[in-house]
């Protein structure tokens, strides 16, 4: 049973500093070299939610967006309030012009983050898309009033 505990216990010291290794990396823009890093964080812990986060914002940096959207839902079915990964996830829809599906990961987000004024603006720019002026001018001035003021974002008009 102690070979057991020291054991795990040796997998999870590991798997931070893979993990914080991989994060560097990404930090230093070695998003390939810091995939590959990831990829062994997952392979020793499957189970990780920001290992697949992480790697799904490697996979963005260059632009192999459809295995960052893949990473970005496996982060969330393991760690169903990471507001993070579906503030992430809303942001690819939203460049990737998909307001309907960045609305709705927007909106879960915004129920676990409602503190983060960039996704009021995200979601009124999806809002935007879709032609729902006064949603997009609610979520604006939330924003505002949060102390956020990107006016050149903050407008259908343009």
């Amino acid at each position: 049973m102690k070979v057991l505990i020291v054991s795990i216990f040796l997998l999870y010291q590991s798997v931070d500093a893979l993990l914080d290794a991989g994060y560097a990396q990404y930090e230093q823009g070695i998003h390939k070299e810091a995939i590959k890093t990831f990829n062994q964080v997952i392979t020793l812990d499957p189970n990780n939610p920001e290992a697949y986060f992480l790697r799904a914002m490697s996979y963005q940096s260059i632009q192999w967006t459809e295995l960052a959207i893949i990473d970005l839902k496996q982060s969330i079915v393991l760690n169903t309030n990471y507001a993070e990964a579906f503030q992430q996830l809303g942001y690819i829809y939203l460049v990737g012009q998909a307001p309907n599906l960045a609305i709705a990961a927007f909106d879960k987000a915004i129920l676990l983050a409602p503190e983060l004024a960039e996704l009021y603006i995200n979601r009124g720019s999806a809002q935007c898309m879709l032609g729902n002026r006064k949603k997009a001018t609610q979520d604006y001035q939330k924003a505002r009033e949060m102390g956020i003021n990107y006016a050149e974002y903050m407008n259908c008009d343009q």
